[in-house]
């Protein structure tokens, strides 16, 4: 802990550690052909857009994943010699909180299909992986199980194709054990900390305050206790889009709910750049492979492929 908080320290008050923090985008031909790919890591942000009630914006999870990654890319180029670079964030997921009511139209979601997510980020691996790039973290926090496996999956499939690494950040964050900075009263009036709680509430407080609508404090509580308590409360016809108890959050608590997502991804980070056996650890993914909003989308994903592909066929085959 001491060591993480030193390293914190330091690497922002370091304008060397800045300079060494590249925006893909931003590259030509001749910047990208000097980057020394076997210290170079390429980091991609995403963000599914997704509801979070009326109270906080569509793209709140793509709020806290920039801001990991920008805080990440400095902790990496804090280590001697090496470069991080952000490539633009990828504003799109799959399963949306509205999905575990049900419901697959919800005002403010627009997510895509799992395979497309998947068939996504092995396009991006492909790519990376012909160009010799060795480090890939891709920071796309986002709780549903099936988004996470997905983009296990294509971590997978460029370790195994290019030999290198690409690692789903939040698939092993989200299995570790974290602390629930809730009072044991928050708890309880707050219930799971699925989605657009007191605690997402809270995360948004502490890095775009102006993005949360000002009512949030009079914001009616959905607690739920358990999965099936929030899939009953989902599925209400006038479910606000959100659970939990928003009134209660805070910014100090979003801060110290960040601080220690940073503590452990810097920790994580530094095991796989320093060759550590990291595909050991437990995956969230696949812990909850049973997710039942999951088994229940998966046919609605199945009639919207085979839609896609019987316009299509439809296309082709027309004189």
């Amino acid at each position: 802990m001491r060591k993480f908080w030193t390293l914190i320290s330091l690497l922002f008050c370091m304008p060397h550690a800045a300079a060494q923090v590249l925006q893909f985008a931003d590259l030509n031909t001749r910047d990208i052909d000097k980057l020394d790919r076997s210290k170079t890591v390429l980091i991609v942000p995403g963000g599914i857009l997704e509801e979070h009630g009326p109270y906080l914006p569509s793209g709140s999870d793509g709020i806290f994943n920039s801001h990991l990654a920008s805080d990440l890319a400095r902790v990496i180029a804090a280590r001697p010699g090496w470069k991080a670079v952000i490539l633009p964030s990828i504003p799109l997921g799959a399963g949306a909180a509205n999905e575990i009511g049900d419901k697959y139209s919800f005002p403010g979601s627009c997510s895509v299909l799992p395979s497309t997510l998947r068939t996504l980020l092995m396009d991006i691996g492909d790519q990376l992986g012909a160009q010799h790039f060795r480090w890939v973290i891709v920071i796309h926090g986002h709780g549903d199980p099936a988004h996470n496996r997905m983009i296990d999956q294509a971590g997978d499939y460029f370790h195994e194709t290019y030999g290198g690494e690409m690692v789903n950040l939040f698939g092993y964050l989200w299995a570790m054990k974290l602390t629930d900075f809730r009072t044991p009263e928050q708890q309880r009036a707050d219930g799971l900390p699925e989605h657009a709680t007191m605690t997402e509430t809270s995360w948004i407080l502490s890095l775009q305050p102006q993005l949360v609508a000002p009512d949030y404090k009079t914001a009616p509580p959905h607690p739920g206790q358990s999965i099936k308590e929030l899939e009953e409360i989902a599925s209400k016809k006038d479910w606000p889009g959100y659970f939990g108890a928003p009134a209660l959050a805070s910014a100090s608590l979003g801060r110290a709910m960040y601080n220690e997502w940073l503590e452990g991804s810097t920790e994580l980070i530094d095991q796989v750049l320093s060759g550590g056996d990291y595909r050991r650890l437990p995956r969230y993914g696949d812990l909850y492979a049973d997710d039942p909003a999951d088994a229940a989308a998966a046919s609605v994903n199945q009639r919207l492929e085979s839609q896609h592909k019987a316009w299509l066929d439809k296309r082709t085959h027309k004189p």
